[in-house]
């Protein structure tokens, strides 16, 4: 099957790029009352380093009751006037990507729990936020290109399956699965 690109790299390269941006979102730490437009560029920037980009919002506010796109909270380009500053207990998706029309399409999405951070420093007792991942499902590592990820990507992929295999995996246990069990051992395997 012959794929037309409209950009100078192949599947994996954007996999890796989009991973990239997933990781950096998940990974970050900031003030109270930062709005998600603050933190969007954080999920864009291995993208945009190689002039590449997607058209969608980064990330949405969850709801009850499968209100999936609930605001106030939304991760994005755009400021708008009612929009919420992101606060301890909310839930927002993780959902960078990258489409190549008539080619391929990636999309890497979590959900995450922001939650306070304890840090040295507490600036003008700002207090400070994080993520939590909610959603526990290993990233596919056969798309990746290991040499394009920092030694903290790495980690951080490696906490995220151990998590992953640690919570899923236990339930898998306890419910007898064997077959899905080892499918998860298997997943989840550390980089090197």
């Amino acid at each position: 099957m012959q794929m037309n690109h409209s950009s100078s790299i192949g599947l994996k390269e954007c996999f890796t790029r989009v991973l990239k941006g997933h990781i950096a979102l998940a990974r970050a730490v900031f003030p109270n009352k930062t709005t998600g437009h603050r933190l969007d560029t954080l999920a864009r920037m291995a993208l945009w380093d190689v002039g590449l980009d997607y058209l969608h919002g980064t990330g949405h506010g969850i709801g009850s009751f499968l209100n999936v796109h609930e605001g106030p909270q939304r991760i994005g380009t755009r400021s708008t006037e009612d929009e919420a500053p992101l606060e301890a207990g909310m839930m927002v998706t993780d959902e960078p990507g990258y489409y190549e029309d008539g080619a391929f399409g990636i999309r890497i999405e979590n959900v995450l729990l922001v939650k306070p951070v304890e840090l040295e420093n507490n600036f003008k007792n700002r207090g400070y936020l994080g993520f939590e991942p909610i959603t526990l499902f290993p990233i596919q590592t056969k798309l990746l290109l290991p040499s394009m990820l920092t030694s903290e990507e790495v980690d951080w992929i490696n906490w995220y399956h151990g998590l992953c295999a640690e919570k899923v995996g236990s339930a898998l246990r306890e419910q007898g699965r064997t077959s899905a069990l080892n499918w998860l051992l298997k997943e989840t395997v550390p980089l090197g």
